[in-house]
């Protein structure tokens, strides 16, 4: 199979300039393009195109964003398979073609570098990392060893069924992560070699732990809304129970106004997983 390598590039001309001398090794891959996304930066991209690899550089007038980079990427490549890599040069090509011979198995549909750091990171992105990993992983009762790595392997097919899902800033591969969870396509890790990028990172950490947060309840809401509905029903119902009996063994009465209150809430939030749940089965 062949493949097209998607590399979104915005401030990091240093980094690009080191992961295209990798390609001066051979590849041995038939057909092999690589698609540069000029994301709106104020320079031209210089590149010199190695070993005469199919390079095409398609450039967004303004910066569009990381998720919009990649999906304009994928539409413009030619070939079936697609990897996406940073240009920062923290991933390695070496790393890339590993994940491309796993994913020409067939057995995945999804093929996920799961990064071994070789720098030590601040304590707060450790914190949200582990977090995010953390609560992820529960909410959609999957493992997930790394929801948004960047270096990954896909067909394009695959990818195409969410696309609009997908958002044009934050985050594509945390979205196409969990979109491929609850469709139940089988996505594989494997570790690869993470170094300290050339340029800053894009991600904030005030911000989006709060939009990582938002991000997974979202998609688990499109995807199970009698599950995220039902499981807020609930858990009001229950303490509307809790309620009575606190109420009756501790102060001898039954506060019943509060406890109806919470019973109807709870009913109400079942009721709205079932109407979504309808809503989702009709426009599948």
């Amino acid at each position: 199979m062949s493949l097209s390598i998607i590399i979104p590039v915005f401030r990091d001309a240093k980094g690009l300039k080191d992961l295209l001398d990798e390609f001066n090794k051979d590849l041995n891959i038939p057909n092999l393009e690589v698609i540069l996304v000029d994301d709106g930066n104020k320079d031209t991209l210089e590149t010199k195109k190695p070993n005469n690899l199919n390079v095409k550089i398609i450039k967004n007038e303004i910066n569009k964003g990381y998720g919009y980079s990649i999906k304009k990427g994928i539409k413009n490549s030619t070939n079936d398979v697609i990897a996406i890599i940073d240009a920062d040069n923290s991933y390695k090509i070496d790393d890339l073609l590993k994940l491309y011979k796993i994913f020409l198995n067939g057995k995945h549909q999804l093929v996920v570098g799961k990064r071994n750091f070789n720098y030590s990171e601040s304590l707060p992105r450790v914190i949200f990392r582990k977090f995010f990993k953390l609560f992820s992983s529960i909410i959609f009762q999957y493992n997930i060893q790394d929801i948004n790595s960047g270096l990954r392997i896909f067909k394009k097919k695959d990818f195409n069924e969410f696309l609009n899902y997908y958002p044009d800033k934050f985050s594509i591969t945390s979205t196409q992560t969990l979109c491929y969870i609850m469709t139940n396509k089988s996505i594989l890790y494997d570790n690869i070699k993470y170094d300290k990028r050339s340029g800053k990172s894009k991600i904030n950490i005030i911000r989006d732990p709060f939009n990582f947060i938002f991000l997974v309840l979202k998609i688990f809401l499109i995807f199970s809304p009698i599950k995220f509905f039902g499981g807020i029903g609930i858990f009001f119902i229950i303490i509307s129970f809790v309620n009575i009996l606190v109420t009756h063994f501790i102060f001898n009465q039954i506060a019943d106004i509060s406890s109806i209150i919470f019973f109807t809430s709870g009913i109400n939030f079942i009721f709205f997983g079932l109407i979504g749940e309808i809503i989702r089965l009709k426009i599948k």
